[in-house]
């Protein structure tokens, strides 16, 4: 019978030890968290009490340390993003506003003779219809990556549609004398896509072409496999690598004059639209050409 009572009390004295050593564990992340909660510490928990429950509350606790850690990063980066393409925003739209009001003075001038007088009218009407472009941009682009922002989806030959905007460009490729080589397949292409996201894709890509292409400039339609494919290829020497990565990124530009630095939604509108059809919108740089793909899946007529 003393033997029982004996074991019974060491039993008691382990159970108690291991409650004291358990509360003594808690304290100890509990200050560990209110650490790092204050900034006073960045490091992850750890425990000194070897217990598989603790280990894995233990495991949680770095794990919401982990995504703290995300989450400030990913502000930080916005916040730097966001000022970024404010000051983007702000020389763009400011620059035509300037050439406007500018010319604008140089027009109530008495000495202005009838010449100057056609020349700085047509200067200020250049720069409202950019800053004009600029404001329906930016709107366009809001509405676009906006999660309301629907689109009417049905099965439409892309061959047509192309060859309907390629129509429309061909006095600006004369302008810059582009003479583009046209590689579009004969048999309709069919894919699920909205006609005017469409052809909004259609016009910003070639836009793009056609205001930074130096030389050869190629637009090739085709089926490969279940996909169709259009790719816009033409010389582009002043790119990097490390723009090719941002060229989609909204508000960037690859151009290092702020003298005729412009933003480019045209291609983060593109892309937008291009995965609300389901689509792919990508850019590759190989030996001093950069080539748009679009990528959509076949759909039976």
């Amino acid at each position: 019978m003393i033997y029982i009572a004996i074991v019974a009390v060491l039993l008691m004295f382990i159970v108690l030890l291991r409650l004291v050593m358990i509360k003594k564990e808690i304290r100890r992340l509990s200050r560990q968290v209110e650490r790092y909660h204050q900034g006073l510490s960045g490091k992850k928990v750890d425990i000194a009490l070897l217990d598989k429950d603790f280990e894995q509350l233990a495991e949680s606790i770095n794990q919401l340390i982990d995504l703290s850690v995300q989450s400030n990063r990913d502000r930080i980066r916005s916040d730097r993003e966001l000022r970024q393409a404010i000051a983007n925003m702000s020389h763009d739209l400011r620059t035509p506003l300037t050439s406007i009001i500018g010319y604008a003075k140089l027009l109530g001038a008495s000495t202005v003779v009838e010449d100057k007088r056609r020349e700085y009218t047509s200067m200020i009407q250049n720069a409202a219809n950019r800053l004009h472009t600029l404001l329906h941009d930016f709107f366009d682009l809001s509405l676009v990556q906006s999660s309301d922002y629907q689109l009417q989806l049905e099965p439409m030959p892309l061959n047509g549609l192309l060859w309907e905007v390629l129509t429309g460009f061909y006095d600006q490729f004369n302008e810059r004398q582009l003479q583009p080589d046209l590689q579009i397949a004969e048999d309709p292409l069919m894919a699920n896509v909205d006609a005017s996201a469409v052809k909004r894709v259609f016009e910003n890509l070639i836009s793009n072409v056609i205001r930074h292409a130096t030389g050869e400039v190629s637009i090739s339609l085709k089926g490969e496999g279940n996909q169709i494919v259009l790719i816009f290829k033409n010389k582009a020497a002043h790119l990097t690598g490390q723009d090719i990565d941002r060229l989609f990124d909204r508000f960037y530009t690859a151009d290092r004059s702020r003298a005729s630095r412009t933003t480019g939604l045209g291609l983060s509108i593109a892309q937008s639209l291009m995965l609300k059809m389901n689509g792919r919108l990508t850019a590759e740089l190989y030996n001093g050409y950069v080539e748009m793909r679009c990528e959509w899946t076949v759909q039976e007529s």
